[in-house]
């Protein structure tokens, strides 16, 4: 992979269809405030992405950084397979759902890239796969599609600008983001791995203008262990109305099987 291309991945990849980045380019929200802001605020508070800072010579990305976007999470699988993800939305602001997430490796490449066809939610839900996403990967692409929703979802919840949302995740992966060990079962055997965990939002210099949703925390868990890598995702919005509340929204995305395609 170029250079150029780990640098804008320090964001996220953006792995949706050009025609969601056909937005209005002048006018951007602060979160839940609706004003538009003039473009010298758009540039110095907001970023745009592709930006592209300048990168120093020695630059290394930390461990979370490296971990979440610049590992070879395939790297371990060996043969054609089809993992199975179960996402569980949840909590009290609003209707919850279940819905499905299948990852199925059809090629191995002699670079060591795959080949792989990806169904991102079903029905109405589906989320849009490109072929770049699915095509010479080495990443898991569950979680650049997972993240890029994300950020959709915070823009639909508060109001404000998805591109925000997703400058302070890329500042508090390269920040504040915690590595640590972990243990986690999958079909009844233990396993270790890496937890990996933040709160983007925290010291966002607006989350006035999106209180309720300010606190959210993300994490991750990984394992070399478990082909593809990716056990889960958690996304949790405390209620911070009152003491011991259940959840505003939690959100999991969960490795539930692995299959040989064969089989």
């Amino acid at each position: 992979m170029k250079f150029i291309a780990y640098i804008l991945l320090t964001i996220f990849p953006l792995l949706l269809s050009s025609n969601l980045f056909a937005e209005e380019q002048n006018e951007v929200a602060t979160p839940g405030a609706g004003t538009p802001l003039t473009q010298e605020e758009i540039e110095s508070s907001i970023g745009r992405y592709g930006e592209v800072e300048e990168i120093p010579e020695d630059f290394q990305f930390n461990e979370a950084e490296t971990k979440l976007w610049h590992s070879d999470h395939l790297g371990n699988i060996k043969s054609p397979l089809s993992l199975y993800y179960e996402f569980v939305k949840s909590g009290t602001y609003e209707e919850g759902f279940t819905d499905s997430v299948y990852l199925k490796i059809l090629e191995l490449n002699e670079d060591g890239t795959k080949n792989a066809m990806m169904e991102f939610f079903t029905a109405e839900k589906k989320q849009v796969v490109t072929p770049d996403n699915v095509t010479n990967i080495t990443g898991n692409p569950a979680i650049g599609i997972y993240m890029q929703g994300d950020v959709y979802e915070m823009n639909r919840l508060t109001n404000g600008h998805w591109r925000h949302f997703q400058k302070y995740i890329k500042i508090s992966l390269r920040n504040d983001a915690v590595v640590e060990p972990t243990k986690f079962k999958f079909n009844g055997k233990e396993y270790n791995g890496e937890k990996i965990y933040f709160s983007p939002y925290l010291n966002d210099p607006h989350r006035r203008d999106f209180e309720q949703f300010a606190d959210k925390y993300y994490e991750f868990i990984f394992s070399d262990e478990l082909p593809g890598s990716l056990y889960q995702i958690t996304t949790l919005i405390p209620d911070k109305s009152k003491e011991g509340a259940e959840p505003l929204v939690l959100e999991t995305l969960t490795l539930v099987d692995v299959k040989n395609n064969e089989s």
